[in-house]
């Protein structure tokens, strides 16, 4: 009887204890990549009050023991790294993985930390930073750690952790017309100046107006309306050796490292080359490349790569708060992550779901009753054992 009492107070802590997993899951159920927890339970010693297979005096053998446990014991919390949702932000700065992997946090003593939780800023030293100010590992191609200085609209990271920013190549010769409606048209999308539309004129060599010399009714300065109206093309050479313009922007590299028109594979005038054998651009033949309204070519290049590491057993990892875990000997060592993909412009939300903590809610909350009346049980069979006693 009184074994009764102590099994079933043992079964009010246990649930106790998975009633503050469950509630702590559904209180971090909109916390950016927050990986819920499962209480694991284990059954206690049990007292053996009669041994299998014992002979009775008359030969008999019983075939079952009599063993009466003594009740559970919560044995461990399990982390689920099951995929969260990804929820769209369009913000530069926030990053979402899908698959195995975590970002790699430098602690302020050197140490490090790991998040799913990709909700970063641009602290005022260029730094990716989280929300606690703790700096985010990116590691530069000199081996240092990377910085941004241009600015949270220059972020481009690609799906495979790699950093890009967009480095000036060379500018074009841009040209524009005072009444380009008037051009003639030729094939592939090719044009001649006529006398209505004019000569052809250098974007660089025109004067604009000073944006803060136009005011409006009220006095306030307005954008140069002039400007916006320029379109730009560039002057191509046809092969019967006359020149031409186009308005499109985009241009091919042929196999000597020419820039030519998409259509037709006619070449700039002046010519343009790259180098593709100095191996120093990320660029070879067929690629394409688009200049701005200017004129100005630039191209994505690999400047780092975001630090993304996972974890042979992850669910070993040890939560420290602040959506940080560290790493610990049942985790094992964190090594680069393979099978991943990043995306930026997203984050990972919880993988908690209401509806399944709700019915372990209630498992938790009938088990704990029903052991409390197991005690009950146990104490009004020893206030009847007590009864005949005094009898």
């Amino acid at each position: 009887m009184l074994q009764a009492l102590w099994s079933a107070s043992s079964g009010m802590l246990a649930q106790q204890i998975s009633m503050d997993n469950v509630a702590n899951n559904v209180a971090n159920v909109n916390t950016t990549g927050y990986k819920k927890n499962r209480t694991e339970f284990q059954d206690l010693l049990y007292s053996q009050v009669r041994e299998p297979g014992i002979e009775l005096r008359n030969g008999q053998v019983i075939g079952n023991g009599l063993q009466v446990g003594s009740g559970v014991r919560p044995a461990a919390t399990l982390m689920m790294f099951d995929q969260g949702v990804l929820q769209q932000t369009d913000s530069p700065t926030d990053f979402s993985i899908s698959g195995n992997g975590f970002f790699e946090v430098i602690m302020p003593d050197g140490s490090r930390a790991y998040t799913r939780d990709g909700e970063f800023k641009i602290d005022g030293d260029g730094y990716l930073v989280t929300s606690q100010g703790y700096i985010v590992n990116m590691e530069a191609e000199d081996g240092g750690l990377m910085t941004f200085t241009e600015g949270t609209g220059q972020v481009n990271i690609g799906s495979n952790g790699a950093i890009y920013q967009d480095r000036e190549l060379f500018q074009l010769e841009a040209y524009t017309f005072t009444g380009d409606g008037a051009l003639e048209k030729l094939e592939s999308g090719l044009m001649r100046p006529t006398d209505e539309s004019g000569e052809a004129m250098l974007l660089s060599e025109i004067e604009f107006e000073d944006e803060e010399e136009l005011i409006d009714e009220e006095g306030n300065p307005i954008a140069s309306a002039e400007k916006e109206v320029y379109q730009t093309y560039y002057q191509v050479i046809l092969p019967d050796g006359e020149t031409a313009y186009t308005a499109q922007n985009s241009f091919k590299i042929d196999e000597e490292g020419r820039l030519v028109t998409i259509d037709g594979g006619y070449p700039l005038e002046p010519e343009v080359f790259i180098d593709l054998e100095a191996g120093e651009l990320p660029l070879q033949a067929g690629n394409v490349v688009s200049a701005d309204s200017e004129g100005m070519v630039r191209i994505p290049t690999e400047m780092g790569r975001l630090s993304i590491v996972q974890f042979a057993n992850p669910a070993g990892l040890e939560k420290t708060g602040s959506n940080l875990y560290i790493q610990t000997d049942n985790s094992g060592a964190a090594q680069q992550a393979a099978d991943f993909k990043l995306s930026q412009g997203s984050l990972e939300l919880s993988n908690v779901q209401v509806a399944e903590e709700m019915v372990n809610m209630m498992m938790a909350q009938r088990a704990y009753e029903m052991s409390s009346r197991s005690i009950k049980t146990a104490d009004e069979m020893l206030g009847m054992a007590n009864t005949l006693f005094r009898r």
